[in-house]
């Protein structure tokens, strides 16, 4: 496996992720490591410079060996660390194992339940990511291989932190686009439960996260964008909205909680969790329109 950064440049590919064939970011690659298709689309695995092992699905960048850790710890840790006392976790699109896997650092949690609708994801993880892979050996996770809006429709239990880790508009999952997902979302929630949502680049996604905000606003008693900073990213920043279904602000993150996390994190922290809430300007606009 390429260490991220390695000076070498005898390779002529490169990769390319767009938002909308529009803009984003270009990588060289070393070589592949794997091509394969499932039923739901294309899976590739590439060894680069810069980044080491990158993994696309359909074409998309959609992890990097380097900076994963960045964006599966800022999807889940603020939505756990803003519930009491988050004990069964629901993590939509987390067939990565990313967001597993920060999930279970809290000990609280007693099981969380990963719903992906491609088993070939889980598998290529295992393999070729053993880092995220690691995370459905725990015996408080399961894995449903399933359309993540049936799976929540079928479902006829509750959890405490619903986390929606499966923006992708065009993907193999188009029911997690339609007018009720996020409905089935708040309806799967048990008093003072929390769901935090993805919601791309604030920056190239506008209009999608102001037709986002505004849907979730009806639903939740309370929403709190962030963002954070990832390099492979396009336009390097993610944002994201977390909301509640009680109350009319969000809570307090748990200090002793968080505490207890900080061994175990390599971006996220008390202060790290404080700048991503406190949004520029212009982002600030996006998501109050």
């Amino acid at each position: 496996m390429t260490t991220p950064g390695s000076s070498t440049h005898d390779s002529s590919l490169w990769i390319t992720n767009l938002v909308d064939g529009m803009a984003g970011l270009t990588m060289k690659v070393r070589h592949a490591l794997y091509c394969d298709a499932s039923p739901f689309q294309k899976i590739e695995v590439f060894d680069t410079y810069a980044f080491g092992s990158v993994l696309m699905l359909g074409g998309a960048i959609v992890l990097t060996q380097r900076d994963e850790h960045i964006y599966n710890e800022m999807i889940t840790h603020p939505a756990l660390l803003a519930h009491s006392a988050p004990g069964a976790v629901c993590i939509i699109g987390g067939g990565d194992g990313g967001a597993l896997r920060e999930t279970l650092k809290h000990d609280c949690v007693r099981e969380a339940v990963a719903v992906d609708i491609d088993s070939m994801v889980t598998d290529t993880v295992k393999r070729y990511f053993p880092s995220l892979g690691s995370a459905f050996e725990d015996t408080r996770s399961c894995v449903a291989f399933a359309d993540g809006c049936a799976w929540l429709e079928d479902c006829d239990r509750s959890f405490d932190v619903v986390v929606v880790d499966s923006y992708d508009p065009g993907g193999p999952v188009q029911s997690l686009e339609t007018g009720n997902f996020f409905e089935l979302v708040r309806g799967r929630l048990g008093d003072g439960g929390v769901a935090v949502v993805q919601t791309g680049s604030p920056e190239l996604r506008v209009d999608h996260i102001r037709e986002t905000i505004r849907e979730l606003g009806t639903i939740f008693s309370w929403t709190v964008p962030y963002i954070c900073t990832i390099p492979s990213f396009p336009s390097s920043v993610c944002s994201f909205i977390l909301c509640g279904t009680s109350g009319s602000t969000i809570p307090e993150f748990r200090a002793e909680r968080l505490a207890a996390l900080a061994g175990s994190c390599r971006y996220f922290s008390g202060e790290a969790l404080e700048g991503a809430v406190r949004l520029p300007s212009s982002m600030r606009a996006v998501f109050s329109s």
